[in-house]
């Protein structure tokens, strides 16, 4: 352009730079639109991919797993993880054009002035420190903001969910210092990282201006001596400050894949996680329950407890269709035993079988469809009734669900709700009183017409008259059903076929009813104390 336009006069090149500026930012525009679209579509389908993956993984973890980890950390690996690796992936495009465009321009200068482009290079090894350097330190400070941000998490599922227990306790000054002081150090740390990033930037550019001071006094000399023209110099010159702005943009892409790289570590880590419940590579099906249960000899202790057994060397038999009752204080370890009946958790010795047959060698899908489980602590999702119920089998349809709500005496309180069986009922059906949300979790049961019913302390926590709506619904569920029962009531267990009564773990009685009472033992004992309450 300077000299054989500007200098020449040459007006025909004049003309032909003015259509080649223009051609090329047309061509500019289709190529860019096109190319960063695409890396958008790679990025929201990748992120959708991995956390898919993640979530799917965590699903099929073991329960313990989500005793261990607090709901914050999981929430923070599933959906803040993913977003650190989108950063990482934005750079696809920079990785591959920034070394290309630096590689020509490279290429240009040398033809350009061999001498000048070897004096660019003398601050290559600096820049390369400064880039290992930045991104082991704002790897390690990655890591750190993550881990401050699942406690955000957790502490706002916390707050959120237990918002009734907050005000009842006077517990926002409390709750909100929590989180004041979780963002503070959130803030802190992520200062330090804003300061190793922001100082990259200006230390990358003073150390090319090591190289720019001997270019425009070595480039000066050869241009005064007649080496080098005006115009080869100012060419050089625009390809070296060209040059700078790839250099810059790969320093902030070595920022990015810091972060994507701790995240990806984190990612990594979560799904390299293991069910401790497996399923047999031989499993066989169980589509009908038809003697008994069996509890040999069972033994168990938490997996994040080892050391600790929870029931120690339990026995006894449930035959088909009996109700058994488990009585004990709280801690006696009847509700481990019956998570173990569905493999929530496995025994460490000793064996549960149905029909003379291992649960561990029957497919998990399977097992779990034999049994319907109403507890005192009701898990509802906020969704619609139909939808809640519908949970006992997903291919239900309408009329099965409301005849299910009959069976459980939940239509009349159903239909006078807003909506009826489509009305949202809230974050664990907390728009529904407890005896209400009961009835919609024996519904469920009815739904699923599972020949195995566990009844954990499904009354306890009620009033009379919700108690005496719920008692009659679960009598008509415990029909033709074989059944367990764990209840602190003992006016609730007196009528089964077998108690067993556990203590620290262990049983200390079992028998009727009739025959505890003879003993004069435990049973006896809590039977005086609660006609005495």
């Amino acid at each position: 352009m300077l000299d054989d336009v500007i200098v020449k006069k040459d007006q025909s090149n004049l003309i032909w730079f003015t259509f080649a500026v223009v051609g090329i930012y047309f061509l500019n525009f289709f190529v860019r639109f096109t190319h960063y679209y695409l890396l958008r579509i790679v990025i929201i389908r990748v992120n959708q991919n991995i956390k898919n993956k993640i979530f799917q993984h965590l699903l099929g973890l073991s329960a313990d797993y989500f005793t261990a980890q607090s709901t914050g950390t999981l929430i923070s690996r599933t959906v803040a993880d993913p977003q650190h690796i989108d950063v990482g992936l934005g750079c696809i495009n920079m990785i591959i054009r920034e070394p290309i465009t630096l590689l020509f321009l490279v290429g240009y200068a040398l033809k350009l002035n061999w001498r000048l482009t070897i004096v660019t290079f003398l601050v290559i090894p600096i820049l390369a420190i400064v880039f290992v350097k930045t991104g082991s330190i704002l790897k390690r400070y990655t890591v750190k903001i993550s881990e401050i941000s699942t406690l955000f998490y957790s502490i706002l599922q916390e707050s959120y969910t237990g918002i009734r227990t907050i005000k009842l306790f006077r517990l926002e000054a409390y709750t909100a210092k929590k989180f004041y002081q979780q963002n503070e150090n959130y803030a802190k740390i992520f200062l330090k990282t804003a300061a190793v990033e922001e100082a990259s930037h200006p230390l990358v550019e003073l150390l090319t201006a090591f190289s720019l001071a001997p270019l425009i006094y070595y480039g000066g000399l050869q241009v005064i001596d007649g080496r080098m023209t005006t115009g080869d110099l100012f060419a050089f010159f625009t390809t070296f400050s060209m040059m700078i702005n790839p250099v810059r943009t790969m320093n902030d892409i070595n920022i990015k894949l810091s972060h994507a790289a701790a995240a990806i570590d984190r990612t990594q880590e979560i799904l390299q996680w293991q069910s401790h419940i497996q399923e047999s590579k031989d499993s066989q099906g169980l589509s009908k329950f038809k003697n008994s249960i069996d509890f040999k000899k069972v033994s168990f202790a938490y997996p994040d407890r080892p050391g600790q057994l929870v029931l120690k060397e339990v026995s006894f038999t449930v035959p088909h269709q009996k109700v058994i009752a488990l009585v004990g204080a709280s801690g006696a370890g009847k509700s481990s035993l019956v998570s173990l009946l569905p493999r929530l958790f496995d025994v460490q010795k000793g064996s549960i079988e149905i029909d003379g047959i291992d649960i561990r060698n029957f497919s998990i899908q399977d097992l779990r469809r034999q049994i319907a489980i109403v507890s005192q602590d009701i898990f509802l999702f906020n969704d619609t009734v139909e939808e809640n119920i519908r949970c006992g089998r997903l291919n239900a349809s309408l009329n099965e669900i409301q005849k299910a709500t009959e069976q459980a005496h939940a239509t009349d309180f159903i239909k006078k709700l807003p909506l009826g069986w489509q009305t949202i009922i809230g974050d664990r059906g907390q728009k529904l009183s407890g005896g209400e949300r009961q009835r919609l979790s024996i519904a469920r049961a009815f739904l699923s017409d599972a020949p195995i019913l566990v009844l954990d302390e499904a009354t306890s926590s009620l009033d009379s008259v919700s108690e005496r709506a719920v008692q009659e619904a679960l009598e008509e569920l415990m029909v033709h059903r074989t059944t367990l029962i764990i209840s602190h009531r003992l006016s609730t267990v007196q009528h089964a076929d077998w108690i067993v009564v556990l203590e620290q773990g262990s049983i200390v009685e079992q028998g009727s009813h009739e025959d505890l009472l003879k003993l004069q033992g435990r049973y006896h004992q809590f039977h005086k104390s609660s006609q005495m309450t």
